[in-house]
């Protein structure tokens, strides 16, 4: 229990220092190459530089992930990049080409090597080749069940991580084709104009920019009835037989933890760094309480649903389910918006903030912190180049006094109500 990790999303300098400040025991992150969420931030060498420091001096662990699925152009410039990062003090690389394996093994030994959840490790044989390989560290296939991981970790001492909440790709761990055939200019397809090439740019999913095939909406088109779609409808919403709900086990890492699981992983680089934060922070009661012998607060496990999501499933962990189960539509459910976060106090009762959305004074706004409970102002006032205001718009910075008994502090996020399904 004493070795148990809750490893959340970075997705940018700024998301990093909120995942530990909400309580991420290690971050993963990527650099601006090899990495599998390209649309991230992601991470200049400088940048890299600055969040090991940082995450170190908090006592936190920096993953780099450099596990896109290489082809001979890549591998000049990845040994170029591992020559400037190896000692830089990462934790730890998460890698899924075994080439890219082999090189790191062989060539910087020093360098604690991840294998990541796209290698697809579903079994005690693949598992201990890693062992003998010398990596550290397994991220598991999410396609396992609790008792198959728990036949992994009879056979294996090295570490195993499991992903336990966010976005799951319909694809055999997310190795996925579907991108790559509908933004490919040079593919001819049924209706296309012959030798006419597309202009969008080819997204690769397996080079880390999918497209997200699998949330689009489709038809059935009959032969000969070509301007005749039929929705493949399976409620009000849509189609979304592609699309898997999310993956959430906040109420189930006691089962995990059984199992022999190291180490507990949330998706969502893409992610606001309000749900990285709010959803670091439920893992985080949730950890601490299973290890005390507690089962986790339900109004805490009910932030879950206060972040942007899909409906939400146990994956294949469980007898439930043993599938990925397409969601009712193909967008999210918003509870909550992401309104803007402390960047300091600027007085006992006022606090300097930026806006992430458009902020509007008429309606009451909660706070969540690093702790739990949440905390609402409902008489506050907003202050810009010294005059008051009603309406604070999207980057803007400004000042926020209230009249309630609460205290704000750094990090410290504002959120407004409001349901809704994008």
């Amino acid at each position: 229990m004493n070795s148990l990790e809750l490893v959340s999303p970075a997705g940018s300098p700024e998301k990093l220092k909120f995942a530990v400040a909400y309580g991420a025991d290690a971050v993963y992150l990527g650099a601006k190459s090899f990495s599998l969420r390209e649309g991230a931030a992601n991470f200049t060498l400088e940048e890299l530089n600055d969040g090991i420091r940082y995450a170190h001096a908090c006592g936190k662990k920096v993953y780099l992930a450099s596990n896109i699925f290489f082809h001979d152009r890549h591998f000049s410039s990845f040994k170029d990049f591992l020559s400037e990062i190896h000692s830089i003090g990462l934790d730890g690389i998460v890698i899924s080409d075994i080439g890219a394996v082999s090189y790191v093994r062989e060539k910087y030994p020093e360098l604690p090597v991840h294998i990541s959840t796209q290698a697809n490790t579903t079994n005690s044989e693949c598992a201990k080749f890693y062992e003998k390989l010398g990596v550290k560290r397994i991220i598991l296939a999410r396609e396992l069940g609790i008792e198959e991981i728990h036949s992994i970790r009879e056979h294996v001492s090295i570490e195993l991580e499991a992903f336990v909440h966010g976005a799951m790709c319909i694809s055999y761990s997310g190795r996925c084709l579907l991108s790559n055939y509908l933004t490919n200019g040079s593919v001819y397809r049924p209706g296309d104009k012959p030798l006419a090439m597309r202009r969008e740019k080819t997204r690769d999913a397996n080079l880390g920019d999918c497209a997200q095939s699998c949330r689009w909406e489709y038809y059935l088109v009959e032969s000969t009835r070509k301007n005749s779609y039929l929705p493949v409808e399976e409620s009000e919403y849509g189609t979304s037989i592609l699309s898997s709900k999310d993956l959430n086990l906040s109420a189930r890492l006691d089962r995990l933890m059984q199992a022999g699981i190291n180490a507990f992983k949330i998706e969502g680089r893409m992610k606001s760094l309000y749900y990285v934060s709010n959803v670091t922070r439920v893992y985080r009661h949730c950890i601490d309480s299973f290890v005390s012998g507690l089962a986790p607060e339900p109004s805490i496990l009910v932030e879950l649903d206060k972040v942007s999501h899909r409906e939400y499933t146990t994956g294949f962990y469980f007898d439930e389910n043993l599938s990925l189960s397409p969601t009712a539509g193909s967008g999210y459910i918003r509870e909550f918006t992401f309104l803007g976060y402390v960047l300091e106090k600027s007085g006992p009762k006022s606090v300097y903030v930026r806006a992430m959305n458009r902020i509007d004074r008429k309606k009451p706004i909660e706070i969540i912190g690093k702790k739990f409970p949440n905390r609402k102002l409902k008489r506050f006032v907003f202050q810009m180049d010294g005059r008051h205001v009603d309406t604070v718009h999207t980057g803007n910075e400004f000042i926020l006094s209230w009249e309630e008994g609460v205290e704000l502090d750094n990090f410290d996020i504002l959120r407004q109500r409001v349901y809704r399904r994008i």
